[in-house]
């Protein structure tokens, strides 16, 4: 049970180790609440927070999560059964025992309250032993529920089982930073590939205004261009695309991830918005792991990879054609 503990630890760690917005005090949409309280109280920290809220959005792929070893899980030794101890009880029995009453306690009658006491301090000890005991077995059952779920996980993930490839994704939530920045994520999983759906409402995700420092210090809230608001979602959303590949291949045996990403885009019908596809892409493991993530931008890495895409800084995202496995 350590081997899948430490496992799911040292991804968490590493999450918190290396997120961009790790600096952030909340995430994704939430992000909003956060900037409006500070910007109320004319708090200058709402322009570092802002900052590193775009930094975050613009190098999401950059994150390298940590490739897991299966045969850990399906070696991993079943936790033990923990055995009762009375450590406490014994140290209160020992000096209920040698109690031996002093010329005082005979003077003034103190003996038998002397050992009353001694005997509820053995008592509130044993107690304390059982919630001791009850505590460490409470925590077998969750370790050994776990060690079991890992157990199957691991043997149907060795035999390309779809349905150990999702409940592995469930067990190990490698989706989590993108949800947290408000991204929804969907994935379908195949014997030999991963389908990945991205949906992003970008109006709540994305700041369509601009936070800075005055000469004098205050801080300023002016529109944002709206030609940079279009650059800001083509790269979220292409580093996010990035972003969900690595963290399948890390999960998963699988050499193909099939992103799709969704958005509401308007509609001249209606006059509203309605949901289309604006990003298709077909991830190859060895492809992904020839990148350098950490020297070019969201777009500049995903074109290499033929996306079907339809963008322009000045109108934005058009709806595309999904592309097939």
């Amino acid at each position: 049970m350590e081997e899948i503990q430490s496992m799911k630890k040292a991804k968490n760690a590493s999450h918190a180790k290396t997120d961009p917005g790790k600096h952030l005090p909340v995430k994704g949409a939430a992000v909003y609440t956060e900037i409006l309280k500070q910007l109320k109280k004319g708090d200058r920290a709402a322009v570092v927070t802002y900052n590193n809220y775009i930094k975050s959005l613009l190098s999401v792929h950059k994150h390298s999560p940590e490739t897991l070893n299966w045969d850990d899980f399906a070696n991993a030794h079943e936790p033990k059964l923990p055995l009762r101890q009375s450590l406490n009880q014994d140290v209160a029995d020992q000096e209920y025992r040698s109690y031996a009453p002093t010329i005082l306690d005979k003077m003034f009658g103190q003996c038998k309250k002397k050992m009353s006491d001694l005997m509820k301090n053995t008592e509130q000890a044993k107690r304390y032993d059982d919630l001791i005991y009850n505590a460490s077995l409470k925590e077998f059952r969750n370790d050994y529920q776990d060690w079991e779920k890992g157990q199957r996980i691991a043997k149907g993930v060795k035999n390309s089982e779809p349905e150990a490839y999702q409940q592995a994704i469930e067990f190990l939530d490698p989706c989590e930073q993108l949800t947290q920045m408000g991204t929804r994520v969907r994935i379908e999983s195949h014997a030999d590939h991963v389908v990945a759906h991205l949906n992003f409402h970008l109006t709540e995700m994305i700041p369509d205004y601009v936070l800075s420092h005055s000469p004098a210090g205050k801080v300023l809230k002016t529109e944002m261009p709206e030609q940079r608001f279009h650059e800001l979602c083509h790269h979220h959303i292409c580093a996010s695309a990035l972003r969900i590949g690595r963290e399948v291949f890390a999960v998963l045996p699988v050499n193909t991830v099939l992103v799709h990403a969704y958005t509401f885009l308007p509609d001249a019908t209606s006059g509203g918005t309605h949901k289309e596809l604006i990003l298709s892409v077909r991830l190859t493991r060895k492809e992904m792991q020839e990148l350098d993530f950490k020297t070019l931008s969201g777009p500049d890495h995903l074109a290499g990879f033929s996306p079907s895409i339809d963008f322009s800084p000045h109108n934005g995202f058009s709806p595309v054609l999904a592309l097939s496995y």
